[in-house]
């Protein structure tokens, strides 16, 4: 048999068709954007608790908000004045013990046997004459670098400040479109996302926290000088999920290396090593699980599908957001819940038997005789033979 389909029904598919294609290339397009966004959110979440606070002193929520944002400022730029200077000298240091590390590393019986097969080594000098032109490109690219994240770094702020100030105001003229009866669910549903994503944020707070402790300590106490910026530098890192542990490692690493020679460097690395086993394995489910309550391999399972999505901003957002996801989802499944509850009471209720004496049953049969029995059931059949039978 042929199927016929309306003409309203096709225009109206390929109307939703097209729509998801603009909205998907909206959103590839504002991606730069929704991911300040997304930040500045996050930063504003992770405040508002400390503005709360303030609030709760007696300090206006306007003069809290401008003293956390001087905060803020404060903190990076101290990173940046103490990062750069660590970065200028520990290069410098790192140039001028290269030549030295390379004419011991060609001592070995290893690396003589791969100079002999493939000539890897048989002119490592030539590693240090570059030409200025070779320098200069990736230096500006840094610059350049350096310069947009600082300008995002600006927008972000000035979001996460607006938001605090004004966010309130946004939220409850959203929830004037809400109807009235289902204001309460959305403000609870909104309020448990917003305590899952803060209790995430505290989390890490506090891993990152041990991680730069422990790298400020474990410098110190291999005579690493600038030990505090590193594990200043190892906070932040400590934000991206599994990359930022490696290139810490890696950091560390090569500024022992440059510093106090490569014995210190290999017990560097290997006490990093087994820090990020401790942290991996042990403190980080711990406290994320206790945080949000999600299977560590769905933390991993998000990260992963964030970084592949959007990058190293994917990744560091990823599962926070997840940890928001996962309240709606859990609030629909309670509501689904009470729907399938609700259906199975009534099922159950349609395939009771009758009971005798039941009132609603009784109702339903129609009058009874004063004798309780059925007036049907007295009287004669028809054409029976009865004299009182109709005929």
């Amino acid at each position: 048999m042929p199927v016929y389909v309306p003409p309203r029904t096709v225009w109206s598919v390929g109307a939703q068709v097209v729509l998801l294609v603009l909205l998907g290339t909206a959103m590839q397009r504002l991606g730069p954007v929704l991911t300040l966004l997304a930040v500045a959110l996050l930063l504003g979440l992770a405040a508002e608790p400390v503005v709360r606070r303030m609030q709760s002193w007696g300090v206006r929520r306007g003069l809290g908000v401008a003293l956390i944002a001087l905060t803020l400022l404060g903190v990076t730029g101290l990173l940046i004045l103490t990062l750069v200077p660590l970065l200028v000298d520990q290069l410098e240091n790192l140039v001028h013990a290269a030549p030295g590390f390379f004419a011991e590393l060609t001592q070995a019986p290893w690396v003589r046997k791969l100079d002999e097969h493939f000539g890897v080594l048989s002119r490592p000098q030539d590693a240090f004459n570059m030409e200025p032109g070779v320098l200069a490109r990736p230096l500006i690219t840094v610059l350049s670098s350096t310069v947009e994240l600082m300008g995002a770094g600006v927008t972000v702020l000035a979001l996460a400040v607006f938001g605090l100030l004004f966010g309130h105001d946004l939220y409850a003229s959203i929830l004037g479109w809400v109807r009235p009866r289902q204001r309460g669910r959305v403000r609870r549903v909104v309020g448990r996302m917003r305590e899952a994503v803060g209790n995430y944020l505290v989390g890490t707070l506090l891993i990152v926290s041990v991680g730069g402790a422990f790298t400020a300590l474990m410098s110190l106490a291999l005579g690493v000088p600038f030990f505090l910026p590193l594990g200043l530098v190892a906070m932040v890192l400590g934000l991206i999920p599994y990359i930022g542990s490696f290139i810490t490692a890696l950091l560390v690493s090569v500024t022992t290396l440059a510093s106090v020679g490569s014995r210190r460097a290999l017990i560097a690395l290997a006490l990093f090593l087994v820090y990020q086993q401790f942290e991996a394995h042990l403190l980080s489910p711990l406290v994320q699980r206790r945080a949000i309550k999600m299977n560590p391999l769905l933390i991993s399972l998000v990260a992963l599908v964030g970084g592949s999505v959007a990058g190293l901003l994917g990744v560091i957002l990823a599962v926070p957001a997840a940890a928001a996801g996962q309240v709606l989802l859990t609030e629909v499944q309670r509501e689904r819940r009470k729907t399938w509850t609700r259906e199975r009471r009534l099922a159950a209720a349609a395939r009771v038997p009758a009971v005798p004496g039941n009132a609603d049953e009784a109702l339903l049969a129609g009058p009874l005789s004063p004798g309780g029995r059925d007036d049907s059931r007295r009287a004669p059949p028809a054409d029976s033979g009865h004299p009182g039978a109709p005929h």
